[in-house]
């Protein structure tokens, strides 16, 4: 039997023996679904509040559409969402993917300590229903991950953080209650890739779960990327000068 799978049947033992102990697992402060039934399907319903979610992947894996899809939703619905990152954002993707911009606050960042201040400044706030950190540095120190762990544990925002791939044992890996794992399938000669997304771990569900979620269908764009460019969140869609 699977680790997956043991840890399934662990989880319907205790549901069937203990059914008061189950509801403990689940998110104490509701989710923030995205609206795209492949993607909330990985997840207890959608973002957990009071939780780190991890995506990780390489470059044009996805990671940003699939962010972009959470803050349009989201703000959709009249919510707001901090977008705190130390490389490009590009206003008009965001627009473009259906994102209310009156209700992002968007920060960009130097360095790694930065953003870290950043992101431990608005989940202190407790304004935000989503807070995005956009880590393209990789690792960090196990002190600041626990630190925001802390953070978001004891409110209501949802914590995702978006990530290159990263090495075993990675602080940040031991941090996230969720973790993703995006790449992009099937670019080739195709106006529309797909992203593979797969469900490494989780606090609240089996993990080892897969979904295949069309690109343009994430962010509701009306341009396709091509397979030579890099994704939405790189310096080359960012905005123009003049």
């Amino acid at each position: 039997m699977s680790r997956s799978n043991e840890m399934e049947a662990l989880r319907q033992q205790l549901k069937s023996r203990f059914p008061g102990a189950v509801a403990l697992s689940l998110p104490e402060h509701g989710v923030l679904p995205s609206g795209i039934e492949g993607l909330d399907s990985l997840l207890p319903g959608g973002l957990p509040c009071g939780a780190l979610t991890l995506v990780t992947g390489g470059p044009s894996s996805g990671k940003t559409g699939l962010a972009l899809a959470f803050a349009a939703s989201i703000t959709g619905k009249e919510g707001s969402v901090a977008w705190v990152h130390g490389g490009a954002f590009s206003a008009p993707s965001a627009d473009h993917g259906g994102v209310d911009l009156c209700r992002l606050l968007h920060v960009q960042t130097e360095s790694r300590e930065e953003a870290l201040r950043c992101a431990d400044f608005v989940l202190r706030w407790q304004s935000f229903h989503l807070v995005v950190l956009d880590w393209v540095w990789g690792g960090g120190s196990g002190s600041a991950w626990n630190r925001l762990h802390r953070l978001v544990a004891g409110g209501r925002s949802a914590l995702l953080v978006l990530a290159p791939p990263l090495r075993t044992g990675s602080p940040l890996l031991y941090s996230a209650s969720i973790h993703l794992r995006a790449s992009r399938q099937g670019l080739g000669n195709s106006s529309l890739g797909e992203i593979d997304v797969e469900l490494v771990k989780s606090r609240f569900q089996a993990s080892g779960m897969r979904s295949t979620l069309r690109y343009g269908g994430l962010v509701d764009a009306p341009f396709a990327l091509l397979p030579d460019l890099p994704g939405l969140g790189q310096a080359w869609n960012e905005e123009s000068e003049g």
